[in-house]
């Protein structure tokens, strides 16, 4: 019959191999420690007993060499699997100045780690890895909260509530108000203002709060308090305090020196009613193929919205088109100081189905309309040219575009459905 070892304890009576030297003849014989110098941080070495059985994982009866000088500062549990192809084990060192502890399993090398980090192979201490927390696995890992999960890099007193987002509700209060700035900037500069601060479906509502639109629920949930009545058979003393704790289940993640997203192939964020993308200064976007931007209604854009620093807004193609176009209503060009037209190589061209009219706002105008051709002016007309010539009539028709007639209204509904790229029609 198989049997199943488990190891536990600190103070441990087994002796490893080849420490204490045979002395016949009470002869002073030098401790050989050789056996320990094999150690590495991946493998043990001198765990076999003189007895003919195994050492203890964690020994106090070690030399001084590198690693095994450790008396009895290494205690707690080690289980070995019924097939012998594996263990766990619950590892506590008490080392001056290095403690640490080890709640390990060989199964997928899953591991949590506390403390002084250090390679560790039974009874060797090996080198340094660092120090805090390190939850590892080779296999799948997942952390769960139903009520809620906050990943933070700011700091707090061992007396502060575990769940205490100061720090992030002042960051989200600093982004509400940006955004409450630049949608009422969008507001009065006429264009499209932000749903994050105005609301989606109706005005200051979301889905997280019926009564406020989504940044600002978004903070409400996020430093909101939890009675503490829950938790008076637990903490009486704290009966009359609230405890802080989000009212929704977010996942909060808030890097105090920032927060690095990188993805060796793709990089995916979806948002089932908005994505607010918000920062102090600046943010830019790198692309190295194309970029692509589609909205199903609108898309707003806004430079200078409270200080202009010469730069406005710059749309350009360095190399290839650039091509606007309105597929269904009026395009607008409108300036308060100039608006220029300049080809550097090549033509100008104008053209129109039904009408081009030219007027400033003393009266004068030219209006191209049908075959026709009408100059006015209250004042002079005045023509000058090196030869004037008067000829027959003459017609120049311009090719105009064509635009898509409709959107296929099933597509967008099967996409969506799908979420796919790509719909067959027939399908």
């Amino acid at each position: 019959m198989t049997g199943r070892s488990i190891v536990g304890g600190r103070l441990l009576t087994a002796r490893a191999t080849r420490v204490i030297a045979a002395s016949p003849g009470a002869a002073q014989v030098a401790p050989d420690g050789a056996a320990y110098t094999q150690a590495t941080d991946f493998s043990p070495s001198a765990q076999a007993n003189l007895a003919g059985g195994n050492s203890p994982a964690w020994h106090g009866q070690s030399a001084d060499e590198a690693g095994h000088a450790n008396a009895a500062a290494l205690s707690g549990i080690k289980t070995q699997g019924f097939d012998g192809s594996g263990h766990n084990q619950l590892v506590f060192d008490d080392s001056d100045g290095q403690g640490r502890a080890q709640m390990a399993s060989t199964q997928a090398a899953t591991q949590l780690n506390l403390g002084h980090l250090i390679h560790q192979a039974d009874n060797y201490r090996g080198s340094f890895r660092g120090t805090g927390m390190e939850l590892r696995s080779d296999g799948y890992g997942a952390v769960r909260g139903t009520k809620g999960v906050l990943l933070s890099t700011y700091s707090l007193s061992q007396a502060e509530p575990a769940a205490d987002a100061t720090a992030v509700g002042a960051l989200l209060s600093q982004h509400a108000q940006l955004a409450e700035a630049m949608s009422q900037a969008a507001t009065t500069h006429q264009t499209v203002p932000l749903a994050g601060h105005e609301g989606v479906a109706q005005a200051n509502a979301s889905q997280l709060n019926a009564k406020a639109a989504p940044l600002k629920a978004l903070r409400q949930s996020a430093v909101d308090t939890v009675s503490s009545d829950n938790f008076d058979a637990a903490a009486p003393s704290k009966a009359e305090q609230a405890v802080p704790h989000s009212a929704d289940a977010l996942t909060t993640i808030a890097g105090r020196g920032g927060i690095g997203a990188i993805a060796g192939q793709s990089l995916h964020v979806a948002a089932g009613e908005t994505f607010n993308l918000g920062s102090g200064q600046h943010t830019n976007m790198a692309v190295g193929n194309q970029l692509r931007l589609h909205a199903s209604q609108a898309i707003g854009l806004l430079a200078g919205a409270h200080k202009a620093n010469g730069v406005g807004l710059n749309l350009i193609a360095g190399k290839g088109a650039l091509n606007v176009q309105a597929q269904h209503d009026t395009l607008a060009l409108r300036s308060k100081g100039d608006l220029k037209l300049v080809s550097a190589n090549a033509a100008v061209e104008m053209a129109a189905k039904q009408k081009i009219h030219l007027a400033t706002s003393q009266g004068a105008f030219l209006t191209i309309e049908g075959g026709n051709l009408t100059f006015g002016c209250p004042g002079k007309l005045m023509v000058q040219a090196g030869n004037h010539k008067l000829v027959g009539a003459a017609q120049l028709s311009p090719k105009l575009p064509i635009f898509p007639d409709n959107v296929c209204i099933e597509c967008l509904m099967k996409r969506a459905a799908q979420r796919s790229g790509f719909i067959n029609k027939g399908a």
